[in-house]
């Protein structure tokens, strides 16, 4: 096994990827309708992810500075659930494969269109 692969944090793996499917597929449910419902249930799905301090621990594996470190956005953590969060949040926001808001707005303006095509 290379340095490389034996530093990667598995636990983050895919994180990004179950993300993304999660509010693709509450944007079809129609759980998501603007950008507020968006970061809101972002936000909620990290939330969900740092219930647990295994799953905290798996999350900060390879990643201890959240322990210890200021956050730009969230400050020092005061729990491991804190460090998790941040760490989880900074992970899915360096993500090139995370679904954002605008993604979700050309969706909706290509269904518009096909809609306006179908009626002529």
């Amino acid at each position: 096994m290379s340095l490389k692969f034996s530093l990667q944090n598995t636990k983050l793996q895919g994180m990004d990827h179950e993300l993304s499917d999660y509010l693709w597929y509450e944007f079809h449910g129609g759980g998501i309708n603007d950008q507020d419902d968006f970061y809101t249930l972002l936000h909620e799905w990290i939330d969900n992810q740092v219930i647990y301090t295994y799953e905290c621990e798996a999350i900060l594996e390879n990643n201890s500075e959240y322990h210890y470190l200021e956050h730009e956005i969230y400050g020092r953590p005061e729990n491991i659930a804190q460090a998790a969060y941040a760490c989880l949040y900074d992970y899915i926001q360096d993500s090139e494969d995370i679904v954002t808001w605008s993604d979700m707005e050309e969706a909706l303006a290509e269904a518009e269109i096909n809609t306006l095509q179908d009626k002529e």
